[in-house]
């Protein structure tokens, strides 16, 4: 007899969203996986939460606790588990149908590891699609996972022993980044990350969710990097960017204050994030990239409005480095507007916020791989299939753009690239061979990239299968 498959206990923290939390608790119910306990712990609601749940009973275990906070409610979750997995949800996330599947098949092919985490959607407080996240990281993370939590609280199924080698959430850091304290802890004892490199869930970002507690998120996040650091058996490849971590975060956290419109304490932390990591500035391409993500936050109204603010409020000492990009900035804020409208098919005003990117930084035209970087990274984050896309865009250019015509075989070698990693990740390697094959005649150089020379490596013999069998 087949053995039985191992429990999953889902644990769903909530405070005062019985509709959202519905959402999320259907979601769990949906699941294709034969054995899964779902764990609400009611963090003190003082709304309708436990008649709402009165609809579940038998179904879901629902615990009611007074009001302590997530980490904390997670906990209480955690000690009622009976499962030999554990994955938690927020109340207003979302996971897919086949995620606990999927996930429990990975793990048991890597008993190593501590936890498969997965890619996901952003969506808005309605549950539109915003975007998807790309390939993340995996194997020995602590080193990326140092510099951003590329681990969406929805995402790790975690197993149950690996939990009680690390211990419980740290209630004592702040709620913020209790998750990320959890999975350094996890990748600090050696466990190995698995990842499914495809969007499973749904992380919901709320308008004001960051905004408002910028203080409290500031605190919590050094919080944890002092917990790393001051460790006395702080692992090596942690020592190795602590500069970076320290520098990469608080530039991240000046840049929410700049969204709040506290330009002291934005610029109190980007003065300390370019004193510990002046190495910031040296790549020009990628900063710019960086900043104009944080000004097309969802968070943010204005992304026009944001960059001005970062440019004003630059501490002294930056200002001759960082003025000078002023333009070329201005101009990918108003590529990234008019790629948005290309997505939405608001032709016209694509054209024009395209037409207004050439007029702020006429070098864009002889600089087609910027333009190039950053269409195929947007059409690689859209939920649907990239090519079609990428051919609208193409095909209506404005009369100004018409130079950047250039960059179409550019575009379409990196997102030919990128498809191959999506389809060699679904075990697709046929597929995978034959784009990065067509990426290769579009873009040679594309050869001295390690990652995607392995990847063709391992997908070729299956190309040169399948034309055999089909001869």
């Amino acid at each position: 007899m087949a053995p039985e498959p191992p429990r999953v206990s889902v644990i769903i923290p909530t405070h005062n969203r019985r509709d959202l939390l519905r959402a999320a608790i259907d979601s769990v119910l949906a699941q294709t996986y034969p054995d899964v306990e779902i764990i609400v712990v009611d963090d003190g609601s003082t709304d309708d939460t436990t008649t709402a749940m009165a609809q579940y009973a038998g179904r879901v275990v629902y615990l009611k606790q007074i009001n302590q906070d997530v980490a904390a409610a997670r906990n209480t979750g955690i000690r009622a588990a009976t499962g030999a997995y554990l994955t938690f949800l927020d109340d207003d996330d979302l996971m897919l149908p086949t995620k606990i599947e999927r996930q429990v098949q990975l793990l048991a092919a890597h008993p190593d590891a501590g936890l498969v985490h997965c890619r996901f959607y952003h969506v808005d407080s309605d549950g539109n699609v915003i975007d998807k996240i790309g390939v993340l990281p995996e194997g020995q993370v602590l080193r990326p996972l140092l510099c951003r939590n590329f681990v969406w609280m929805g995402a790790p199924l975690v197993r149950r022993q690996c939990l009680d080698q690390v211990g419980l959430f740290d209630e004592q850091i702040p709620a913020t980044c209790a998750d990320w304290d959890m999975w350094l802890r996890i990748a600090q004892a050696g466990y190995p990350f698995a990842c499914v490199q495809e969007p499973l869930g749904s992380y919901r970002v709320q308008q004001d969710s960051m905004l408002a507690k910028v203080d409290e998120l500031e605190s919590a996040v050094l919080a944890v990097l002092h917990k790393v650091y001051t460790n006395p058996y702080c692992p090596v490849d942690a020592l190795a960017v602590k500069a970076q971590a320290y520098g990469s975060w608080l530039f991240w956290i000046s840049c929410r204050y700049h969204a709040a419109r506290r330009w002291d304490d934005a610029q109190r932390n980007l003065i300390k994030a370019l004193d510990v990591y002046p190495e910031m500035l040296e790549n020009r391409a990628e900063f710019l990239d960086t900043l104009c993500s944080e000004a097309f936050d969802v968070r943010v109204d204005d992304p026009f409005s944001f960059v001005d603010g970062f440019l004003e409020h630059l501490p002294p000492a930056a200002r001759p480095t960082i003025r000078p990009w002023h333009s070329c900035l201005i101009s990918q804020v108003h590529t990234g507007l008019a790629l948005r409208n290309y997505a939405c098919d608001e032709i016209a005003a694509a054209r024009a916020q395209l037409a207004a990117a050439i007029a702020a930084y006429p070098p864009m035209l002889e600089q087609g791989d910027d333009f190039a970087s950053i269409l195929s990274t947007y059409a690689m984050s859209l939920p649907g299939t990239p090519h079609p896309y990428v051919a609208k865009v193409f095909r209506n250019l404005p009369p100004q753009a018409q130079r950047l015509r250039h960059a179409r075989s550019r575009v379409l070698s990196d997102v030919n690239i990128g498809c191959a990693f999506e389809d060699y990740f679904a075990d697709r390697r046929r597929l995978a061979a034959r784009r990065i094959l067509s990426a290769l005649c579009q873009r040679p150089s594309w050869i001295r990239n390690k990652g995607v020379v392995s990847v063709l490596a391992k997908s070729l013999p299956k190309l040169l299968i399948g034309e055999q069998t089909a001869g």
